[in-house]
């Protein structure tokens, strides 16, 4: 009599569960059949909005127990051993190969690409795939994960669309501000001879105003002293804001934007300070200790940050810090839609005694930009966001700044959304958003203090 093992029954059963997750993905599944060296079956991304292909194919290779305990599990993880021969035949093939490990007495399946895992050669030489049960767990909620392997081999390929509901978070930030304008004839004719003399007036004078040719506009109303000495009193006019906010006029876009520069420097003092040569707001060092935490309303809880942070240690002078590092921004005034925005761009600002810019800066920024991932820079951006929105408001010891406010606009609503697993898997290590960026910063001061 003709015999069928044991081991082929688990075999095709263990296949049979791949091919119901695969085919309920929407994608194609074709068993290779017959002889094979290690590879099961080839899967096939399709769109099941369109139901079209495009050749985008991944191998895969089954593996399936019936014993009640997987390899080395533990329970959050187990590992699932290779030969050498299977992981050199894996790797060297012209399609991502899938290692899919069903167990049958639970009836779930996990998964790995093996062209990633192996891609690390201290993991080659430990011959085993290190499985996370919670993550790597194959179900159709994967979608997105393999069509983000698949796309990663040919840069550019259309992928099958994963279409979901969500918000689009914006760098935009909405700007709101005095609804009057002042301008005067004025016979100092550049910001610096005019600034100069408002000085010698009143040192702490306001610098919300601006010098085009023989005029100053201004926030301020310039029939008021000291204003008033710098002007010709007799022609001061007043304007609505909107003949400026809302002009197609090149010329006086430029000016209302300046306007608003001018403002928004005065806006963040005195928590902030201005960097001249990057343009770049930074927080402010406190006089009396190294370090600075910023507390503020994320996108679901009220968290702290650290703001200014004291790292490193000088090789000849131990006692003093290499550097500092500030969180900082940059931002763009720009009109959409007939409204003005504030664009916002999250970066850092590093100082060598907490004010002074650091030699080593641009290095320094270099460095942790090229690491920094997507919730690094969003959660560094809402941190702004909050800052601005909530400062200048007026409290019991402080009056509401009066010529400039922001606020938050709302999230984008879209109806095709890009799954986080896509860009997440690009990115090389996505769990961590790089809050605090001590322990690289500090490996590598001693070369380049």
């Amino acid at each position: 009599m003709k015999k069928i093992g044991r081991g082929d029954i688990i075999g095709q059963r263990g296949m049979a569960h791949i091919e119901g997750v695969v085919l309920s993905m929407g994608f194609m599944f074709y068993p290779t059949g017959g002889v094979e060296a290690g590879i099961d079956a080839f899967v096939e991304l399709r769109d099941a909005e369109t139901s079209e292909v495009g050749n985008l194919l991944l191998q895969v290779q089954g593996k399936a127990t019936e014993k009640d305990r997987l390899p080395g599990e533990t329970e959050d993880a187990f590992d699932w051993p290779c030969s050498d021969a299977d992981i050199a035949y894996w790797t060297q093939g012209t399609a991502p190969v899938l290692l899919v490990v069903v167990h049958l007495k639970s009836g779930k399946a996990y998964w790995k690409s093996i062209n990633g895992w192996f891609a690390d050669p201290e993991r080659v030489k430990t011959r085993k795939v290190e499985f996370d049960k919670k993550v790597d767990e194959f179900t159709p909620d994967a979608k997105a994960a393999l069509t983000a392997v698949a796309v990663a081999v040919r840069p550019g390929a259309p992928s099958p669309s994963v279409r979901i509901h969500e918000q689009l978070l914006t760098n935009l930030v909405g700007v709101n501000f005095a609804s009057r304008l002042y301008w005067a004839p004025t016979t100092l004719k550049t910001d610096k001879a005019f600034g100069a003399a408002l000085r010698d007036l009143d040192p702490n004078a306001g610098s919300e105003w601006i010098v085009r040719g023989n005029a100053v506009m201004s926030f301020h109303d310039l029939d008021r002293r000291p204003w008033s000495q710098l002007c010709e009193s007799s022609a001061i006019e007043e304007f609505d804001m909107s003949e400026w906010s809302d002009s197609e006029d090149e010329d006086r876009q430029r000016d209302f934007v300046a306007l608003l520069n001018r403002a928004i420097d005065s806006f963040v003092r005195p928590e902030l300070y201005k960097d001249r040569d990057s343009g770049v707001f930074y927080f402010r060092k406190p006089r009396d200790r190294d370090n600075l935490h910023f507390s503020y309303r994320s996108l679901q809880v009220t968290t702290t940050r650290r703001v200014v942070g004291r790292y490193g240690r000088k090789k000849k002078d131990p006692t003093r810090a290499s550097y500092w590092r500030h969180s900082a921004f940059t931002h763009r005034f720009v009109r959409l839609g007939g409204k003005w925005f504030a664009e916002m761009t999250p970066t850092y600002h590093f100082t060598h005694n907490g004010k002074d810019t650091d030699a080593w800066a641009g290095e320094r920024l270099k460095k942790i930009k090229e690491l920094e991932n997507n919730a690094a820079v969003m959660g560094q951006f809402v941190m702004w966001r909050d800052f601005l929105v909530k400062h200048g408001t007026g409290d019991l010891l402080s009056e509401r700044y009066p010529f400039l406010s922001f606020s938050e606009t709302a999230p984008l609503e879209l109806g095709v959304g890009v799954p986080d697993a896509l860009w997440k898997s690009q990115e090389a290590d996505p769990s961590s958003p790089l809050f605090e960026f001590a322990l690289s910063d500090e490996r590598d001061e001693g070369a380049i203090d």
